[in-house]
């Protein structure tokens, strides 16, 4: 009896010696952008393109706060930061996944995420002011897509701005100018958006529907290019076109580019010195409205 347990012992241990040992795989870390706050007791990190708070945690957070601290300049800003990490599962049921940060990249106070639009508050707001001579007009396109442009126009002048729109990470409505100059908050409730002014008083700009492609300069462009192109035999319509289509997609040939040059230089009053300069550069529909809008402004 006692040999065979002895050899049962025996057999057991060699059995658990053959096991194959199970190697703890790491956990494979890709590269995060987004906005991270740090509160006490609570740090956030929110995706770019998200509306998504994650927690963060992690060996990396240390110099994420670390840098954190040096730039924050008011209580829960969010800052715009980069790090190496991966996601883990909740630590509670019904809570979302931690983000374990596993080293700082870089973190910059100076950019944000764009905006994230919402179909939901996206259409055209107007608000209407009497001022000397008039009034002052402000139309909000806010398009579905995150584009947007903001239509002023006075007694004496008319403006027109481009640029993208959507929630930032304080979940407020934001428009933001599109080479990133100047930036609008609203606040948003349905049918209307309101924007807070440095002397106190407040704009409330009114839902009229939706957004307009073709209001403004960008729908003035559109029909004058539609019929170029129509004068060509093309069937281009002006709702078809949209601001990042190539002219040279629109215009594919030398006899169609060579109209919308002649054209160009006529619509937009544009001398020889000037279509030369000024022409070859635009690539684009959205190229094209800025001449429109450039042209514009020297008559006002």
């Amino acid at each position: 009896m006692a040999k065979l347990l002895a050899s049962a012992a025996l057999l057991a241990c060699v059995l658990c010696a053959c096991q194959p040992k199970k190697i703890a795989v790491p956990v494979p870390e890709r590269s995060w952008e987004g906005e991270l706050r740090i509160l006490p007791g609570d740090s956030s990190f929110m995706p770019c393109g998200t509306q998504r708070r994650l927690r963060i945690t992690g060996p990396g957070l240390d110099s994420l706060a670390h840098r954190y601290a040096w730039l924050k300049t008011l209580p829960g800003q969010w800052i715009k930061s980069w790090c190496s990490g991966h996601l883990a599962a909740p630590v509670t049921a019904g809570t979302d996944s931690v983000l374990v940060a596993a080293a700082y990249a870089h973190m910059d106070a100076t950019v944000h995420c764009r905006p994230l639009p919402v179909k939901e508050a996206a259409g055209s707001y107007v608000a209407e002011a009497a001022v000397p001579g008039g009034t002052h007009r402000e139309q909000l396109n806010f398009f579905p897509d995150g584009s947007a442009t903001v239509i002023t126009s006075t007694p004496s002048m008319h403006a027109e701005v481009d640029g993208h729109w959507g929630l930032n990470s304080d979940g407020h409505v934001i428009f933001e100018e599109l080479d990133k100059k100047f930036s609008f908050e609203y606040g948003h409730s349905p049918g209307q958006m309101a924007r807070a002014l440095p002397n106190g008083s407040k704009v409330v700009y009114r839902l009229q529907g939706p957004a307009d492609r073709l209001a403004g300069d960008f729908g003035r462009t559109a029909r004058w290019l539609a019929a170029v192109a129509a004068a060509q035999g093309d069937s281009l319509q002006p709702g078809e076109l949209k601001p990042e289509m190539r002219l040279d997609s629109l215009f594919p040939d030398e006899a169609a580019r060579a109209a919308l040059r002649l054209s160009a230089a006529d619509t937009l009053a544009l001398d020889e010195h000037d279509l030369a300069a000024l022409w070859p550069a635009a690539e684009t529909i959205e190229d094209v409205v800025q001449l429109v809008r450039r042209h514009a402004r020297t008559r006002q």
